[in-house]
């Protein structure tokens, strides 16, 4: 079997970084160079790495323009022919929006692999360099080709699209909660329980700068004057994190049907980490309600990736077709 070429593209992170004066951590400190050369890969691992770092920066900091940046260097990297995987290191409380929005993006064809870690790597017990190799190990495996960008983290792999940080500090830091891991790593061997393609078709036509959208929580008696400073400072469509089955509190429903009638976008998810959104309330604020007021419904996604999608959508799509667009993107 001939060797395996993976380009690695690092962006920061806690993965990346390094103690400062204060004890701290410098989250992307480390070059990619200076991260790659202390991973060694399991025995009897053939792969040729080729490191290039895109960003030094912890990923609160990472903006659209980065996500641009990063899928015109990863497609560059996927198009050629001696290139046979992805790996991207990313800082953890970002990594599942560009995971996302580069399985939306990138073609899948080659495995696309991204990961970080919650220790950096001058800690005790960091998970820096496993979850590297991990990653490495993926990328190299032709089982992981047409699923998208997949998440490696804690010898487990998971879909972009319901890969969740689910914890803050522990190194069980990814889950896909409600649905499950796609399979895990274990030195050498790459074991998939199932393979979902999770993306039809890359979106394309989408170009920057991509319109601002808007996320906003439901909970208890909300002001709808927050819908309305949305729109008003300049965003072009509303994500509304909903509670339970995709419900918001009943004041909100005349600005919602105002911003429709005008021509805003605006779409409702559920905020519980597992479940659907469903029609089976009828009252006011209910998700029947939403939906009769022209509110997009989407079912298992994330407030924070349906506002990716809804952004590279309006980039991309007609407004008119924008529903069937996004309904076809969640199905």
């Amino acid at each position: 079997m001939s060797k395996k070429h993976i380009v690695v593209l690092t962006t920061g992170g806690t993965i990346a970084s390094k103690p400062s004066n204060s004890g701290r951590s410098q989250s992307g400190a480390l070059s990619g160079e200076q991260l790659l050369e202390q991973v060694a890969l399991p025995q009897g691992v053939e792969i040729t790495l080729e490191v290039m770092s895109i960003l030094q920066k912890p990923s609160n900091a990472v903006t659209l323009a980065d996500l641009a940046e990063l899928h015109r260097q990863g497609r560059k990297a996927l198009a050629r022919a001696d290139v046979d995987g992805l790996v991207i290191t990313h800082g953890t409380d970002t990594l599942e929006e560009t995971a996302y929005f580069l399985s939306l993006t990138l073609p899948a064809d080659k495995p696309c692999i991204i990961t970080g870690s919650q220790r950096a790597p001058h800690q005790l017990g960091t998970d820096a360099f496993k979850n590297i190799c991990d990653a490495i190990v993926a990328a190299a495996s032709p089982q992981l080709s047409q699923l998208g960008c997949v998440v490696a983290f804690n010898e487990s792999l998971f879909a972009a699209r319901y890969a969740r940080k689910v914890n803050s500090f522990q190194l069980n830091g990814f889950e896909a909660p409600g649905a499950g891991s796609l399979g895990y790593i274990d030195g050498q061997r790459v074991k998939l329980y199932y393979a979902e393609k999770v993306v039809a078709a890359p979106i394309k036509g989408w170009d920057l700068p991509l319109p601002r959208v808007d996320l906003l929580p439901a909970y208890l008696d909300a002001s709808p004057a927050l819908l309305k400073a949305s729109v008003e400072s300049g965003a072009k469509a509303v994500v509304i994190d909903g509670l339970g089955r995709g419900h918001v509190p009943p004041s909100w429903m005349n600005e919602i049907r105002e911003m429709v009638s005008a021509g805003v976008p605006i779409a409702v998810v559920s905020s519980c980490a597992q479940g659907p959104v469903n029609t089976s309330y009828e009252f006011s604020g209910s998700l029947a309600d939403l939906a009769s007021a022209g509110v997009l419904t989407l079912n298992d996604i994330s407030a924070r990736k349906a506002r990716l999608a809804l952004a590279l959508l309006l980039s991309s799509t007609p407004r008119e077709a924008l529903g069937d667009a996004m309904e076809r993107l969640m199905a």
